[in-house]
C-alpha cells in the first residue's frame, strides 16, 4: 500500500507542477529556428551575431538552454532569446549595441565542435580534469570569419581558450586568460 501511495503522490506532484520533468539537453542548432522566428518578429533586418550555452555544457556539446543574440541595423539594437526544450524562456534587450556581422550560416553544430575542441585540448589535459565551461559562436571578434570559442577550466590558474574554425573545426588559436 505504501508504494502505491508514493507512486500516486509523485504522479500528482508532476501533474500540478510541483516537480518539473527534466529538460533534454540539445545542441546549439536545435533552438535556432525558434530564436530566428522571434528575431524576425522583432526586426525585419535582424541577423544572428552570437550563440552561447546558457546552461552548463556537457562533453557531447549539448546544453539544456542556448542563447541567441541578434543585431538589427535599422533599430541599432541587440536582443537575445534563450531557448530551453523548444520554448523561449527569456528574452532581453541589450543596452550596449554595436554593429555586428552576422555569423555565416554553414557552421558546424556544437556536438562536432566539442569533439574538435577536446581533440585540440588533448587527452592528457582532459584526463587531468580540463572541463568545458562555455562554448560560443561569433564572427568578427577574434578574426574575420565565423568561429567557435571553447573555454576550458583547467584547474588552478587562467582558463584555456580555443578558437576553432566554425566550418571545419580546425584549431586556429589557443591562449590562457
Amino acid at each position: 500500500m505504501g508504494k502505491r501511495i508514493r507512486v500516486w503522490g509523485a504522479l500528482v506532484a508532476v501533474c500540478v507542477g510541483l516537480v518539473s520533468p527534466p529538460t533534454r539537453a540539445e545542441t546549439a542548432r536545435a533552438g535556432l529556428a525558434l530564436a530566428a522566428a522571434a528575431a524576425d518578429v522583432w526586426a525585419e533586418d535582424a541577423r544572428l551575431v552570437w550563440i552561447e550555452n546558457d546552461t552548463g555544457i556537457d562533453a557531447a556539446g549539448q546544453a539544456d538552454a542556448w542563447g541567441y543574440l541578434y543585431y538589427s541595423a535599422g533599430r541599432h539594437a541587440m536582443r537575445s532569446w534563450s531557448v530551453r526544450a523548444g520554448k523561449i524562456v527569456h528574452a532581453e534587450d541589450h543596452v550596449v549595441s554595436a554593429e555586428a556581422p552576422a555569423v555565416e550560416p554553414d557552421w558546424l553544430d556544437s556536438d562536432a565542435i566539442v569533439a574538435a575542441a577536446h581533440a585540440a585540448v588533448g587527452a592528457e589535459a582532459v584526463q587531468a580534469g580540463a572541463r568545458l565551461q562555455s562554448l560560443l559562436l561569433v564572427r568578427g571578434v577574434f578574426g574575420a570569419g565565423t568561429a567557435w570559442v571553447a573555454v576550458f577550466d583547467v584547474g588552478p590558474g587562467p582558463r584555456l581558450f580555443l578558437l576553432l574554425d566554425a566550418q571545419d573545426g580546425d584549431l586556429t588559436k589557443r591562449w590562457r586568460g
